[in-house]
């Protein structure tokens, strides 16, 4: 979420890009890296698995949620975006990450740990091609100009609130993309995530209940 203070969705899906962007270099890195060897280590396998899953989640999430519910709320506020060239390139994105999902699959069940590699390394680099140039478009011909629109505060927590419930719906497991999402991020931007979180998300369930399910994770996040 934005700054408590100053809340703007604009600013909230700039970050989440970020998040995103990082993920997707993280996941190309280690792939090649892994093809390379002809093997995933096995103290960072689990790890690069769940890593993986909550990338492909967030990212799923995400789109969705800029289909069904953000793209629909600003088209009329902010028409001139090319909101169907956006939702063609969601497509695009969406077939890779199910290439991303069956090479992943294909890897937890200890198959062809090669042919499930190039898959997941054909899924990023697709995404890849395209995901720059397509948050560009996003950032600077919508997201960029939220803030200058005449939405008041509450309307703007409002629709903060609707578009993070709708995500947490079509997205999960919730253990690993809390922290998928806090660790991708740089220390500012996530104490802004963070004031977005119940204090028992941020205080007890991530460093506690959750640890155990994503600390094997840790390697690929930012300190």
């Amino acid at each position: 979420m934005s700054n408590l203070n100053q809340p703007n969705v604009g600013e909230d899906f700039i970050r989440f890009h970020r998040i995103i962007t990082r993920g997707l270099e993280v996941g190309i890195r280690n792939t090649n890296e892994f093809l390379k060897r002809g093997s995933i280590e096995e103290q960072k396998r689990e790890g690069f698995l769940n890593y993986v899953e909550a990338f492909s989640s967030f990212l799923d999430g995400h789109h969705k949620v800029e289909n069904q519910q953000l793209f629909p709320y600003f088209k009329p506020l902010i028409p001139d975006v090319p909101y169907l060239q956006l939702m063609k390139e969601h497509k695009v994105v969406d077939s890779s990450l199910k290439e991303i999902n069956s090479g992943l699959n294909s890897l937890r069940s200890k198959r062809d740990v090669i042919s499930s590699l190039k898959k997941l390394q054909s899924g990023f680099k697709k995404i890849n091609q395209i995901w720059h140039p397509h948050i560009q478009i996003e950032e600077t011909q919508l997201f960029q100009k939220v803030g200058s629109l005449d939405i008041n505060r509450d309307e703007m927590i409002r629709i903060q609130k609707k578009f993070s419930d709708f995500f947490q719906k079509k997205a999960g497991p919730a253990y690993l993309l809390v922290p998928f999402a806090l660790y991708n991020s740089s220390p500012e931007d996530r104490a802004i995530l963070a004031q977005g979180f119940p204090e028992t998300v941020t205080q007890q369930l991530v460093p506690i209940d959750w640890k155990d399910k994503w600390t094997s994770m840790q390697p690929f996040f930012l300190k």
